[in-house]
């Protein structure tokens, strides 16, 4: 009786430790990042980093103009064949990058919600300094039209981030609490100033207790 409470146990803990997020340290996959939306390789990139394997990279410096005129281009027909043009990179402290108004984002799959359930999201972060984020967006079917509307967001704040260290940080959430409706979920990376370079890597969303969601929240509080 005793082992197989323990069997019972070890199965509840690995259940527990699952990543809900595919791929969220960005490994699988041959030429890009498998279930994350293709980087345009002009802010956004997947490289390798040695010793921890591919992890998602923005660059916030590149020159405004450039980096819209090339994400609509590359949005109408998004292809790793896709040939980016050479970036234009403006000064670290002016305001015509891209990271001064739109900033740089990228999109993992959708992610099934549970009702009622309460969710950690961990990442590890690097970056030029500053902060950077990481989103949960939330969506619900239109009350009365055939089509998803975006009707939940909570955010991971990265702050105090340095160029050669990465940080881990965490948050709870639970996109049902207050919207009941919200039926399915993604991550969004996301960085904009100061202009530079950012990193995200090994993204987790998993179940959790309401007794770890305290824990996560007080945390939270804390935060200046």
């Amino acid at each position: 009786m005793k082992r197989l409470i323990t069997l019972l146990c070890l199965f509840s803990l690995t259940v527990h430790a699952q990543n809900l997020l595919k791929n969220g340290n960005f490994d699988e996959g041959e030429k890009t990042a498998s279930h994350w939306e293709f980087a345009d390789r002009l802010t956004s990139f997947f490289i390798e980093e040695e010793g921890r394997g591919r992890v998602l990279m923005f660059n916030t410096q590149v020159q405004r103009e450039q980096a819209i005129t090339w994400l609509k281009t590359f949005r109408a027909n998004p292809s790793l064949d896709a040939k980016p043009p050479k970036a234009i990179i403006v000064k670290r402290d002016s305001f015509g990058s891209v990271g001064a108004v739109e900033g740089v984002m990228l999109d993992s799959e959708f992610i099934e919600v549970i009702p009622g359930q309460n969710y950690k999201l961990s990442a590890e972060v690097k970056g030029v300094g500053g902060e950077a984020f990481v989103w949960i967006k939330g969506w619900m079917k239109h009350p009365k039209r055939d089509y998803d509307i975006d009707a939940y967001q909570t955010r991971l704040k990265a702050e105090g981030i340095q160029p050669n260290e990465w940080k881990h940080f965490e948050i709870g959430f639970n996109p049902t609490k207050r919207t009941p409706k919200i039926f399915k979920m993604k991550v969004r990376c996301y960085a904009f100033w100061p202009n530079g370079k950012y990193y995200f890597d090994n993204i987790k969303v998993e179940k959790i207790t309401p007794e770890e969601m305290e824990v996560l929240k007080a945390k939270r509080a804390e935060v200046k």
